[in-house]
């Protein structure tokens, strides 16, 4: 299994950054940032590689990118002999909502000759996916909307059933400890570091046996990685562009 960050700032990208996201096995990318297409490519990634676009919760910084990745899907389908429709799979609340806003951005309506195809794959916290080669498990994420409210926010596992590589990522999260289940004895834990403090992403990390954690969605300069790895310590902090293989 490959993991590249394409992106692992906060909600709003320093110069030459980007929030965060990742690509695993050159097929799933797990929430756009600002600007995916752009990251991507200059990572060495072919965003028509894309099948399936994983988005963990629907807060702007997490699909900024989708119309952006939508209009490129489209722009270089000529370089493809057949192009498979987008999977998008996300919180069952405001899902259909944000894409069918991306698409109506893109003005496909004024624009004929645009065609966006896409399968959107609403999921409620607990429910399970299966991807032509992968599974993905789902539990709630503990995150807040900006009126204070409850957020419906994935933290998602992946399995390959054919290697029984898995990896978990946290999705934006307080300290959840029912993740820890989810994430036990996981190879790898990618964890939200904005929302929970990145002692508490630790925390989870060490109730759950991990093999390896990565803080993610964090300024770097704020995280004392020291503290971190007296609770955890093989915690690394990921960065853009890193590319890790399980």
């Amino acid at each position: 299994m490959k993991i590249v960050f394409i992106g692992t700032g906060a909600c709003t990208p320093e110069i030459g950054q980007e929030v965060a996201s990742f690509v695993i096995n050159g097929n799933i990318l797990v929430d756009t940032g600002w600007c995916n297409v752009l990251k991507m490519r200059e990572y060495g990634l072919d965003p028509m590689d894309i099948r399936y676009l994983i988005l963990t919760h629907l807060h702007q910084d997490h699909y900024l990118g989708l119309p952006q990745l939508l209009f490129y899907l489209w722009a270089h389908r000529v370089s493809r002999k057949s192009v498979s429709p987008l999977v998008i799979i996300g919180p069952s609340q405001h899902l259909n909502e944000i894409v069918a806003a991306s698409k109506a951005f893109l003005q496909i309506k004024r624009f004929s000759e645009i065609v966006l195809e896409t399968d959107v794959v609403p999921l409620v916290p607990g429910k399970t996916y299966k991807g032509a080669d992968f599974v993905l498990e789902t539990i709630a994420a503990k995150h807040f909307s900006g009126g204070g409210g409850m957020e419906e926010a994935l933290s998602c596992k992946i399995t390959y059933p054919s290697t029984a590589q898995s990896m978990v990522f946290s999705g934006d999260t307080s300290f959840h400890p029912p993740l820890a289940e989810l994430a036990r004895k996981t190879p790898m834990l990618i964890h939200d570091a904005c929302h929970s403090a990145p002692a508490e992403a630790a925390r989870i990390a060490q109730m759950a046996d991990a093999e390896r954690l990565y803080l993610i969605h964090c300024q770097e300069k704020a995280v004392m990685m020291d503290d971190v790895r007296r609770i955890f310590p093989r915690a690394f902090m990921a960065r853009d562009g890193l590319t890790v293989e399980l």
